[in-house]
């Protein structure tokens, strides 16, 4: 398991999404119109808790975002960084990454995906450990302004989340599709045909990258970026290109942010060995991108201010 899962404050930014807020909505917790949370107890009245988001009809409670957002911006302080000039955007973005966890967990409760109190016991015994006592932890906590039962309910979070991610990474071996390519870059378009209209005439591309191009960390290698796989440029213009090209083959002018790139690819190999690297960063972008299917199939209402 990722050491992640035993750094205390990595769990702050889990924790909020407690049973509350992300386990299923219980027997005595219904749904109430006007996106509410009525909670039922026995020979009570109802009464309604204000909620920050529904999430295909579960719901976020206020409360769990108030304590996110205070928990975020006490770490800002802890380190000396300036706060979020942009209040109301940063509270949406805390709001967002607790809607992308209650949907990691509605997806793994689908899949049968659990973790049982055996699995919370020992990382947290594992953090207790790297904090050197039991005293010394419950400080820890006091300090990050958490319960026993908030740590618990992140961990439990934090460990579904890693299994998720295992499943939906499965498929990423030690290989991948790569290119090895070199390029131009100019300032317009007019400059990229004139060398377009050389390099048809024959002209050398290393020469013409030493002359022209404005990349100055590969001019001197004649233009060469060297091997990448899909989503490792910056440039994703330029990344597309050279994968849609055959080998040896040039393109025409690529436009990207930065100007006006003539390519070639030069090898392509469908299963080169990465690096460790390179498998995390493939790993990291096809987990997002499953998160981002989940929300794009989700019905989502937020109320970052609140629904009474």
């Amino acid at each position: 398991m990722k050491r992640f899962l035993t750094c205390l404050t990595c769990v702050m930014t889990i924790a909020s999404l407690s049973v509350s807020a992300c386990a299923s909505i219980p027997a005595t917790q219904t749904l109430a119109p006007g996106g509410t949370t009525s909670t039922v107890q026995q020979g009570q009245p109802a009464t309604k808790e204000p909620i920050a988001a529904l999430v295909n009809g579960q719901s976020i409670p206020l409360a769990a975002l108030e304590r996110e957002v205070t928990r975020r911006l006490d770490g800002i302080r802890s380190v000396g960084d300036p706060l979020p000039a942009d209040q109301a955007a940063f509270r949406l973005a805390v709001l967002d990454s607790m809607i992308d966890q209650m949907l990691i967990e509605q997806a793994a409760a689908i899949q049968g995906v659990k973790v049982t109190d055996a699995d919370v016991d020992n990382e947290v015994q594992a953090n207790i450990k790297i904090a050197g006592s039991q005293e010394k932890w419950q400080a820890q906590l006091a300090a990050d302004h958490m319960s026993e039962a908030d740590y618990r309910a992140g961990i439990r979070s934090a460990l579904i989340t890693q299994k998720m991610r295992d499943i939906v990474t499965s498929g990423i071996g030690n290989t991948a599709e790569q290119v090895h390519a070199r390029h131009i870059l100019v300032a317009d378009e007019a400059t990229a045909r004139q060398i377009e209209d050389k390099l048809k005439a024959g002209g050398d591309f290393a020469q013409l990258a030493a002359q022209y191009s404005l990349d100055v960390t590969t001019k001197q290698t004649g233009g060469d970026l060297g091997w990448f796989s899909r989503g490792q440029l910056l440039q994703k213009s330029v990344e597309d290109s050279a994968f849609a090209l055959a080998a040896n083959q040039i393109s025409a002018p690529v436009k990207s942010d930065l100007g006006y790139h003539i390519i070639q690819t030069l090898e392509r190999v469908k299963d080169r060995p990465i690096d460790a690297q390179t498998r995390y960063r493939l790993t990291e972008e096809a987990f997002e991108r499953w998160i981002q299917s989940l929300v794009k199939g989700a019905h989502i209402e937020k109320f970052p201010n609140g629904r009474a």
